[in-house]
């Protein structure tokens, strides 16, 4: 059928204003206003095979979104009512195309939190959240987005409904099968709601800054800290020199930074108070009280100053502005061997490279690290040379994957072998060929096995 003839039965079903060319060319963008719309647009594609791309929040950094030859958009945009609270349950009823900071004001207004936080939360969309299982910065207490999934409505490619809303804790009978659709990146079904798991917040935090003068500090700081605050303890994310001096003097413009930026790591953690006899200042003064490992430190118990400190953290778009190419890289291993991950990587990277700019930080306690490598863009291969420095050193070491919350997208396909079976990979193609036989969904995310 013609992209014109596909255009008409689309309009047909969500009305003329929600068909259009994408920005970036003539490829069709389709957005449906209900469940029941995004079942029939997918019954239609399906039946003339043609392949479709969810688009949520556009916030990914792995390609998962990409738009190519006669593949059709389908944008969550107009899935994005906040349907109900439940405050007995605690827990929260939303559509997929809800962003992740409208969840996080409604449920505080409701004396809630929700516990998935990350920089992006202003654009990125629930629904993106759970088809990637995104992280972010409170994973060492809430863990990732699948753990906060209580139920989850999704059609499959051919316009089946698989509907989960009941948020029950307890449910025995069977496969839980909403977990098959976090993490999927849209290749078994487009999510359409979500009920999400909340929980009471502390209004008293506190957040410290400290400067280290090494790796192996920082993970003797972080054993301290997860010892003795125990669950008071939400985040612990940890910035080499270059990043925190970078972002640090883009944020500041001139303003002294809150530590010195001579040192080679920096870590920052937040707690809570969870005990009305002990302040969260309290804890962190507490704890941190006889280390004598810090070099520098800074505590922030006022909202602005916490905020402050986690501007630097969360301002990774100064790095992409900093060259005229940047790489981000997402990988995850044990704690223990980021010392020296992190130096082979930087040593590889020098010899084959000598003009690539690393900017590394990460979730300290769950084992991320987020390399974002700048060049100039006058080696026609530096791309592949970088990736190579990555991820053939992150082979070096086991477990580790190539993606600790970003997905695989188009970017990583050739990689996943690093980090999954051939066993692994052929279930989950397994998988998806029963729940997408004709293959329309996200056929660019493929799940490959080492050439």
């Amino acid at each position: 059928m013609t992209t014109d003839g596909i255009k008409d039965l689309l309009e047909g079903i969500v009305g003329p204003n929600h068909v259009f060319s994408s920005p970036d060319g003539p490829r069709l963008v389709v957005r449906p206003g209900s469940t029941e719309e995004v079942s029939r647009c997918l019954a239609t594609m399906n039946a003339q095979a043609v392949p479709v791309v969810t688009l949520g929040g556009m916030t990914g950094l792995v390609g998962g979104t990409d738009l190519f030859g006669s593949v059709i958009g389908l944008s969550t945009e107009r899935l994005s009512k906040i349907h109900s609270l439940d405050p007995i349950r605690k827990l929260l009823f939303v559509d997929a195309g809800v962003k992740l900071e409208e969840i996080h004001r409604f449920v505080s207004e409701h004396g809630l939190r929700y516990g998935v936080d990350f920089g992006a939360r202003g654009s990125c969309t629930i629904g993106g959240n759970i088809a990637t299982n995104a992280g972010g910065n409170s994973v060492v207490r809430f863990g990732m987005t699948r753990a906060n999934i209580v139920g989850l409505e999704a059609v499959l490619s051919d316009g089946r409904i698989l509907s989960d809303m009941g948020g029950l804790v307890k449910n025995n009978t069977g496969y839980d099968l909403k977990h098959l659709f976090v993490g999927s990146e849209g290749t078994l079904g487009v999510v359409t709601k979500a009920v999400l798991r909340l929980s009471r917040p502390s209004s008293d935090t506190a957040s410290v800054l400290l400067a280290l003068n090494g790796l192996d500090d920082a993970l003797a700081v972080m054993a301290t800290l997860e010892h003795r605050c125990g669950q008071s303890l939400l985040s612990m994310e940890i910035m080499w020199n270059r990043y925190f001096k970078t972002v640090s003097k883009a944020i500041l413009k001139g303003s002294p930074p809150p530590l010195s930026d001579a040192f080679p790591i920096y870590i920052l953690a937040q707690v809570e108070g969870v005990d009305a006899d002990i302040s969260a200042q309290d804890v962190l003064v507490r704890s941190l009280d006889d280390v004598d490992l810090i070099q520098e430190s800074a505590l922030a118990d006022s909202r602005s100053g916490q905020e402050a400190f986690w501007s630097i953290r969360d301002g990774s778009e100064f790095i992409e502005t900093s060259h005229p190419r940047v790489l981000s890289f997402d990988v995850s291993m044990r704690p223990q061997d980021y010392a020296t991950y992190v130096e082979k990587v930087e040593k590889r990277l020098g010899e084959a490279l000598p003009n690539a700019v690393p900017y590394n930080f990460g979730h300290l306690a769950d084992g991320n690290v987020h390399f974002m490598i700048g060049h100039d863009n006058m080696v026609p291969e530096a791309d592949h040379i970088i990736e190579t420095c990555v991820y053939e050193t992150l082979s070096d070491y086991w477990p580790t994957s190539v993606s600790a919350e970003h997905g695989i997208g188009r970017e990583k396909a050739d990689h996943l072998w690093r980090s999954r079976s051939v066993e692994e990979i052929g279930v989950m193609n397994a998988i998806r060929a029963v729940l997408d036989p004709v293959g329309i969904l996200n056929p660019h995310v493929q799940y490959r096995t080492r050439k």
